[in-house]
């Protein structure tokens, strides 16, 4: 009988081990998507722009002084990625409205070009705030 007991503890170990590893992997996961990526991945914000430098700076062991010298370095870098992101989506868009939806215009019906317009527009949403950007300059 105490065989039993002492493999069902070990069991409910294991399985208390496991659970655990997925909770935390699970929040783990959460943090990355929520905070880590929009902060290594975003362009104009000053935060992300702060991020990015100092990773690069940890990563290379920067001293302090030349932290300083660096992040005026990337905040550029990353404003002019900024604007190249921009004109590639004014480019793209105009590209598309000019030369190939004319074409595929063309080939489809009536109730195609309905679909075709709200799957334009869903575009459109999504790239909202390029968009106006881009306007503005």
């Amino acid at each position: 009988m105490s065989g039993k007991k002492t493999k069902l503890k070990a069991g409910c170990g294991v399985v208390t081990i496991f659970g655990l590893g997925y909770v935390l992997g699970v929040i783990s996961l959460f943090i990355l998507i929520a905070v880590i990526v929009p902060l290594s991945d975003g362009w104009k914000s000053e935060a992300s722009k702060k991020f990015i430098a100092d990773q690069l700076a940890n990563q290379l062991d920067l001293t302090d002084e030349q932290r300083e010298q660096v992040r005026p370095i990337v905040n550029e870098f990353l404003d002019r990625r900024w604007e190249l992101r921009k004109e590639y989506l004014n480019d793209s868009e105009q590209l598309m409205n000019s030369e190939y939806l004319p074409q595929i215009d063309a080939l489809i019906s009536d109730e195609q070009k309905q679909k075709l317009q709200k799957i334009q527009d869903q575009w459109r949403r999504e790239h909202k705030d390029k968009m106006e950007e881009s306007a503005e300059r």
